[in-house]
């Protein structure tokens, strides 16, 4: 059997960066913090921590991280049972989840799910093609994932599309695009992209206009709001999810510049194969706005 103390050190160490800021957290000395890693890898026979700075987790590391993160959301859903009016045993359930999805649907698809159990959310944002490492690690229960296949001991369920469309503003398109869209003139006008992770409009220029990668100019601003903002303003063009475009372009303050030309990206909820409560009712309440606001 594994020492669940020595886990929730390993956890704490890779949360907190180092194994000063763990010893404050777990209000232990610092030798404490390090003699359970050692008791911890003595008991795997592998090495858990990368002693660099910020410490990460190995391999082995993070496979127990994963278990223990596991085991936690099941200890505190039969917590929440045994101790249903102790609200110093609060639930909290970790998502991994994409920006764009963060702005628009995500939140009210599990507000009143997390409202009506007193549930607490502890979001990851980052790029949809990158959330499922998050679930793979241990950082995560859920995610919201492009990655259809199932990472082991986990299932996906399709939630929808979300089809982003190429937009600016009527001035934007007056100076840019005023004789046509054309790949010499996308190479010229500068881009909104969100990040250098983010390859949507990568494969949008390549797979609508035959652009080879960096032959264009760039802004990268990784702030969903900020990023259509930058659009808003005329600093660029760019692609928009479908849920804040079209607000914006029945009002008239951004206008399509490829109409034909659209990027639809499947969304799935990958989660642990566990039976805990709380991946199945996100799991409901994400579909069931999914089925909505997506495509």
């Amino acid at each position: 059997m594994l020492d669940y103390a020595h886990l929730k050190a390993l956890s704490v160490v890779i949360a907190e960066g180092g194994f000063e800021r763990a010893a404050k957290a777990l209000f232990i000395t610092q030798s404490a913090v390090s003699q359970r890693i050692k008791t911890l890898e003595e008991r795997v026979g592998q090495t858990l921590v990368i002693r660099s700075n910020p410490v990460q987790a190995t391999p082995m590391g993070k496979r127990l991280l994963r278990h223990y993160a596991q085991v936690s959301l099941l200890e505190s859903e039969l917590s929440a049972e045994i101790d249903a009016d102790d609200p110093s045993l609060p639930t909290v359930v970790k998502i991994a989840v994409n920006a764009d999805s963060l702005a628009t649907w995500f939140l009210p698809a599990l507000a009143e799910l997390f409202k009506r159990h007193r549930w607490l959310l502890e979001l990851v944002v980052d790029d949809e093609s990158y959330t499922h490492h998050l679930l793979k690690s241990g950082e995560a229960v859920g995610c919201v994932t492009t990655t259809e296949a199932p990472l082991a001991g986990c299932s996906s369920e399709y939630l929808g599309q979300m089809e982003y469309l190429c937009v600016a503003t009527q001035d934007f398109i007056q100076e840019y695009f005023a004789d046509g869209v054309t790949p010499s003139r996308l190479r010229q006008a500068p881009a909104v992209v969100f990040s250098t992770k983010d390859k949507l409009h990568e494969k949008f220029l390549g797979e609508h206009f035959g652009i080879e990668p960096e032959q264009w100019r760039e802004h990268q601003i990784p702030s969903s709001e900020s990023f259509l903002e930058a659009i808003l303003l005329g600093m660029g063009y760019g692609l928009v999810g479908h849920l804040q475009a079209e607000p914006l372009l029945q009002s008239g303050a951004l206008k399509l510049i490829a109409p034909d030309c659209t990027m639809k990206v499947p969304l799935y909820w990958q989660h642990w194969n566990i039976k805990a409560k709380q991946t199945t009712l996100v799991y409901r309440a994400l579909a069931a706005t999914a089925k909505q606001a997506l495509r």
